[in-house]
């Protein structure tokens, strides 16, 4: 399995070769070029952006926590 690299902006993992390094007053990051395209956008395109990939990373948060109550769960039921 590649390795993935982790999107300072997304907040999420995404493959090397759709990231770029970038200055950022506390050293150099990793962010995706999908995020540094939707940056360049109008403003309301890229405040939509932005709303999105929040709504995205808290979808993504919630199903990890159900995950691992789940599992939680069963080991207790199993036990």
């Amino acid at each position: 399995m590649k390795s993935k690299v982790y999107c300072y902006h997304c907040m999420t993992y995404h493959h090397p070769e759709t990231m770029r390094q970038m200055q950022t007053p506390r050293g150099k990051r990793w962010r995706c070029i999908r995020s540094i395209e939707a940056a360049q956008n109008h403003p309301d395109e890229r405040d939509a952006f932005g709303e999105r990939q929040s709504e995205l990373n808290r979808a993504m948060a919630r199903s990890s926590q159900e995950q691992r109550i789940f599992e939680r769960r069963l080991q207790t039921l199993s036990c």
